[in-house]
């Protein structure tokens, strides 16, 4: 009972540590291919030494099977996944020795499976043996040693092959790390070989040792992966990828504060401290950039439009995406930035032309003033609406003699004179047309049927009459003739409504007077 209770304290109980080692791993970054092998390299390690467990303390009569089909197969998996990572922590020093990783994998496999099916299994694993040497049969004790020790020292070389040609510092760090400790697991490995051949050491005491062993270098490993889970460093991989991109890129941390960006960027934040650059940015609408953030941490990804406002460098128009990396200790955020200034100067032209079209296909290009079109559709809408309104059809006199005496240069001076004033004349809500050569509309909106309307026209016009035209000494006093008529009082559409005001105009014109006329007078 007390070495059933010792297993379970020293082999059993401590082997569900690689367990939590190899979820942590995967946890942290399952898309990498360095966490993914390490992880696996952890769960090897627990598999073995649970049935190590089994074997010693709970199925004896099963060592047998256990040691074969079970512990041998993870054992070579573990010195097998050790390379791997050896590689994979090199790179790209060791991209060579990618083409091998195959080989190393299926060599020890291959000659595992070949003495199970050229010997007898009782031969390979003689569990009579109790007096302390290895029940495993010696040429396949000694192949797996060799295998082991090998591998080992495989490992040791990639990496330092690989510390040796790596010139960053912070990489060399991490492969002197565990070059160092491979280093003090093949030294204790050779150690506790050479305790049980000299029969110093059990079986027993010897799996113990070696379980220490390896449990403190795969504490090591996993500090090691979790600390420096940056290969290649996230900065280095950082610059590789995006140092020629024609995209501005910066790297943020969890305040929204740049901790690096890319060649494009710091050209176009040139000039602008780097604690400051996030407040040149005017994103859509207005988010501060760590309301953004905490957007980003919910969505993984996001993208709105943004504007950079840089006094040497000029206003730029940007598309930006912002997402999160996962894969560091601390959280860190990538903003891209693709210039779309030139689309949004061909957007504003083009929107500045369509309101151009617009302007120009709704109004007088000589006076600015309302068009015939665009005046049918004013009063289709009023009309639509039953809203009461009054319109006074207006025509200048002798505007012809005008244009014989002084030339049509003044005459279209004059026309805008007329223009300006009708404006001055009108309410905020009323509407100013002109419909052909001499002839103005003015709408005058919510108009009441009963109201003094010649009255109120009449006042307001008076100011046509107190301003006359003057052009370089040249005064040319102003005569018109104009006649009304109320929507929904004198017509209900547009064209017995212009028919009646054109017939109270020319009432007034045959009178000869200057004023305004409606049906009713």
């Amino acid at each position: 009972m007390n070495e059933l209770f010792m297993d379970f304290l020293t082999i059993l109980l401590p082997s569900f540590f690689f367990f939590y080692m190899a979820v942590t791993l995967l946890h942290r970054n399952i898309k990498s291919m360095l966490n993914r092998i390490a992880a696996l390299l952890m769960l090897a390690f627990q598999f073995y030494f649970l049935g190590e467990y089994i074997k010693t303390s709970l199925l004896p009569q099963y060592q047998m099977q256990i040691v074969l089909y079970g512990n041998s197969p993870m054992l070579l998996l573990v010195i097998c996944c050790l390379v791997h990572l050896s590689v994979l922590i090199g790179n790209p020093a060791t991209s060579a020795f990618k083409r091998l990783l195959p080989f190393i994998y299926a060599a020890p496999y291959t000659l595992w499976l070949g003495f199970l099916i050229t010997k007898d299994h009782r031969v390979l694993y003689n569990a009579e043996v109790t007096d302390g040497r290895s029940p495993l049969d010696p040429q396949f004790l000694l192949i797996t040693v060799l295998f082991i020790a090998g591998y080992i020292l495989l490992s040791v070389i990639i990496l330092a092959v690989s510390w040796y040609r790596v010139k960053e510092i912070k990489h060399r760090q991490v492969l002197r790390s565990l070059l160092l400790s491979l280093f003090l697991l093949f030294a204790w490995f050779v150690l506790v070989i050479f305790l049980l051949q000299s029969k110093v050491l059990t079986s027993r005491n010897a799996m113990i040792l070696f379980f220490i062993g390896y449990l403190l270098w795969a504490v090591t490993l996993r500090h090691l992966v979790g600390k420096y889970d940056i290969m290649p460093d996230y900065r280095k991989l950082f610059h590789i990828l995006f140092k020629s991109a024609p995209t501005a890129i910066l790297l943020l941390d969890k305040k929204g504060d740049v901790k690096e960006m890319n060649p494009r960027a710091k050209q176009w934040l040139d000039g602008i401290p780097v604690y400051h650059i996030m407040s040149y940015f005017q994103f859509e609408n207005n988010m501060p950039v760590v309301d953004m953030l905490a957007l980003v941490q919910q969505e993984n990804e996001v993208q709105w439009e943004a504007q950079l406002h840089n006094p040497k460098k000029g206003d730029l128009d940007l598309i930006m995406g912002l997402e999160l990396i996962e894969e560091t200790d601390e959280k860190l955020y990538v903003m891209h930035l693709t210039d779309v200034t030139s689309l949004k100067v061909a957007e504003r032209k083009l929107l500045k032309s369509e309101q151009n079209y617009k302007y120009l296909a709704h109004h007088d290009s000589l006076t600015d003033l309302y068009n015939r079109a665009a005046l049918h559709e004013l009063l289709l809408e009023k009309i639509e609406r039953r809203e009461s309104f009054a319109l006074i059809l207006i025509d200048l006199d002798n505007f012809k003699p005008i244009n014989d005496r002084y030339g049509h240069f003044v005459g279209d001076l004059y026309l805008k004179h007329i223009a300006l004033m009708l404006e001055n004349c009108s309410q905020p809500d009323d509407k100013i047309g002109r419909i052909g050569g001499d002839e103005f509309v003015w709408i005058i909106s919510s108009m009441d049927e009963n109201s003094e309307l010649d009255r109120i026209v009449d006042h307001r016009l008076s100011l046509l009459q107190k301003t006359p035209f003057t052009y370089k000494g040249i005064e040319i006093p102003i005569s018109f003739s104009a006649g009304v008529s109320q929507f929904p009082r004198d017509a209900t559409d547009i064209t017995t409504l212009m028919k009646n005001a054109d017939e109270a105009m020319y009432t007034m014109k045959r009178a000869r007077k200057t004023g305004i006329s409606s049906l009713a007078d």
